[in-house]
């Protein structure tokens, strides 16, 4: 009798412990997909720092203007902070015009203004200040 009890506790701890092991990669697998929904495809959060590959940043031969999900607007003239668990985030990004414009966009990146053409590859480092100066820009 008493073996019996004892060998059905030990079956109990066992499935316990398995429970407990898979209730935590659920949870951390929901996360996961909960926080990375809120970004554009092809991009992934390691660390609180942003990796993503170049979306298509040109159609039919003109500039592919079009706001998708995930993608960060700079207004001309505020201020952004890159940071991790911030709305912008520190990592690789595609400089986009918001506007059929040819001009090139200024952006002042860490106190430094400096030209933007469409498509051009913008890195920013935790705790980088960024600023839209010549008109309102788009980071895929």
């Amino acid at each position: 009798m008493i073996t019996a009890i004892a060998v059905l506790s030990v079956a109990a701890g066992v499935f316990l412990a398995a429970a407990v092991v898979f209730a935590c990669l659920y949870f951390r697998e929901k996360g996961k997909s909960a926080a990375g929904e809120q970004y554009a495809e092809g991009v992934k959060i390691s660390g609180g720092v942003r990796y993503s590959k170049d979306a298509a940043v040109f159609d039919r031969g003109g500039a592919n203007i079009s706001l998708q999900k995930g993608d960060f607007l700079l207004e001309k003239g505020k201020t952004y902070v890159a940071e991790k668990g911030g709305a912008l985030l520190a990592g690789k990004y595609t400089v986009l015009a918001a506007s059929r414009e040819d001009a090139p966009i200024k952006l002042r990146i860490g106190g430094i203004v400096r030209d933007f053409a469409h498509g051009d590859t913008l890195v920013l480092a935790d705790g980088e200040e960024i600023c839209a100066v010549s008109r309102t820009a788009i980071l895929r």
